[in-house]
C-alpha cells in the first residue's frame, strides 16, 4: 500500500525542506528486526522517521519503537500526526533533532 494522507503531507515537507534526504519505505521496502519504519535517510545516515497517528498507534509506545531501531544502529525520530498541522514548529523540530 502507498502512503496515507498524513504520510503524503510529511513527504511533501521532507522533499521541500530536505531534498534528496528521505525516502518513504512504509510500504515494506525496508524491514529492520521485523519492523517497518515509515521513512529512511538515503544519504548514508542510519536515521529513520516514524509517523505516529492517533488511530494506528494509539497503543504503541514511541520509546519502544525508538529502542527497537536503536538495537540495529538506527536513530529514530517519532513525529505525531497532529504535529503536521504546525508547519513552522515541525520544521524547527526536524532541523534541531539529532539525527546523525
Amino acid at each position: 500500500s502507498g502512503p496515507n494522507k498524513s504520510e503524503q503531507l510529511l513527504i511533501k515537507y521532507l522533499d521541500t525542506w530536505f531534498p534528496n534526504e528521505w525516502k518513504y519505505v512504509g510500504d515494506g521496502q525496508l524491514i529492520i528486526g521485523g519492523k517497518c519504519p515509515d521513512f529512511t535517510n538515503i544519504n548514508g545516515k542510519k536515521s529513520l522517521i516514524e509517523l505516529f497517528g492517533r488511530y494506528w498507534h494509539r497503543n504503541d509506545s514511541p520509546q519502544d519503537r525508538i529502542n527497537h531501531f536503536k538495537k540495529y544502529g538506527y536513530n529514530c525520530l517519532v513525529i505525531w500526526e497532529k504535529e503536521l498541522k504546525n508547519e513552522d514548529k515541525l520544521r524547527q523540530y526536524l532541523l534541531w533533532s539529532p539525527m546523525d
